[in-house]
């Protein structure tokens, strides 16, 4: 870029905030496509167990640390869409081949780990963009209709994003009924590739917008020490801290209670998904006012509270109970509702509790340090099933699987974090 460079107009603005729309819709359907019961279903495909895939599904949230460095670099840069769209292509690529190495003339030990260093690979190239990613979609929106705009967005990506995730489960379930479930692993990974390219596209599409930088290179120093001298910021990390806690220690487990203890087939999983989708799409747009006429602290909380509701209808969702379908059937629609508000309000409470300078600092570093901690908390529970296995425990003459434990864990660290929220953040931003 050069100093030539013409700063987008208005209407440049509005044609940029469409393309995040397909971006993000291209973006969320890959992910669905390869993490959760479909990532479940292919490590299995593969010979893994329950507690192989506790290590590798939340490889995402590892990867997250990475963005200690983020800001070294990006904070340098006036303009960032050249090694976001790098980052991008890498990520999605990778994600891609991994389809290939079923077929590899290796041990079914050899190919999960190689499965799990690529997916790693990819999940640190993306995570090392993902604070200027932010950074460059905020400078599309202005400030006083992001709650609607980001609202709307997230409505139209549960929605083109479960549109392919209940077809190719569909397919998934054709081909493993027909006695070959890596075919429809192909399929799957096929239409991840196509997905790849016009993400790129998109990206190569939006005009940029110049954003505040430091010709010099931060220190390495800076970045672990920065963040700590704003209290305010100490808040929001804190409770994100607590937050990733809460949901990594059991969030591996969701896709593989349906799957390996439930007995529930791919298309129950996506219809059951749907139903999630539909409550996430009718909601997101109501968070998005909610945010706009309170708060985006106030809107966290909130949802917050719901998820929590969600995670203890899990706890109950016992194999042989009469009620296990109604049960799973309002999990899936609190769970809508509530990470409907919970994916953008935690987006834009970063944008609250960080200052403008050097803000990819702050954001890197929360978001590292919190993934590290998150990641933490789900070996501690890839540990707890390993250790427990197929064995249930006996709480008060119950049988309780040891994955019900830890929904049960999880529900009450999200309340903690709830709380916390209303005591130590709700006052003190808004």
């Amino acid at each position: 870029m050069t100093d030539a460079y013409i700063t987008p107009d208005e209407k440049d603005l509005e044609r940029n905030r469409l393309l995040c729309i397909v971006e993000g819709a291209t973006a969320r359907t890959i992910f669905n496509l390869t993490t959760s019961a479909f990532l479940v279903g292919f490590l299995k495909a593969m010979g893994a167990d329950d507690t192989v895939c506790g290590y590798i599904v939340p490889i995402p949230v590892l990867a997250a640390g990475i963005q200690f460095l983020s800001p070294i670099i990006l904070e340098s840069l006036k303009f960032r869409k050249r090694i976001i769209m790098a980052g991008s292509l890498i990520h999605r690529l990778l994600l891609s081949s991994l389809i290939v190495i079923p077929f590899l003339p290796l041990g079914p030990s050899a190919r999960l780990w190689f499965t799990a260093a690529v997916f790693l690979i990819s999940h640190l190239s993306v995570a090392f963009i993902t604070p200027a990613v932010s950074n460059m979609y905020v400078s599309f929106v202005p400030q006083h209709i992001r709650g609607k705009y980001f609202g709307k967005r997230e409505s139209y990506l549960l929605l083109s994003a479960t549109v392919f995730t209940l077809i190719l489960g569909k397919v998934l379930d054709l081909f493993e009924e027909a006695g070959n479930e890596l075919g429809g692993y192909v399929v799957v990974y096929a239409v991840v590739f196509v997905l790849t390219i016009i993400n790129f596209l998109t990206y190569a599409k939006m005009k940029e917008v110049p954003l505040q930088h430091h010709k010099e290179r931060m220190r390495i120093a800076e970045v672990f020490t920065l963040p700590f001298k704003n209290r305010l910021f100490v808040r929001y990390f804190i409770m994100l801290a607590i937050w990733n806690i809460a949901i990594q220690i059991a969030s591996a487990y969701f896709s593989v209670y349906l799957v390996s203890d439930l007995d529930m087939s791919y298309t129950a999983i996506t219809l059951l998904s749907l139903l999630n989708s539909v409550l996430y799409v009718i909601a997101a747009g109501i968070w998005g006012r909610f945010a706009d006429k309170n708060s985006w602290t106030v809107t966290t909380m909130a949802c917050f509270t719901i998820l929590a509701v969600c995670h203890t209808l899990w706890f109950f969702s016992f194999r042989d109970s009469p009620l296990l379908l109604v049960l799973l059937v309002l999990a899936h629609m609190t769970g809508g509702i509530a990470w409907s508000g919970i994916n953008i309000s935690l987006f834009n409470l970063q944008f609250d509790f960080t200052p403008d300078e050097k803000r990819t600092v702050y954001i890197g570093f929360s978001a590292a340090a919190s993934g590290i901690i998150g990641y933490l908390a789900a070996i501690v529970g890839s540990r707890l099933v390993g250790a427990f296995g197929k064995n249930d425990m006996v709480i008060g003459g119950v049988q309780i699987n040891i994955k019900q434990v830890l929904f049960a864990i999880s529900a009450i660290l999200i309340f903690v974090c709830a709380a916390y929220i209303q005591i130590f953040m709700r006052k003190k931003k808004k």
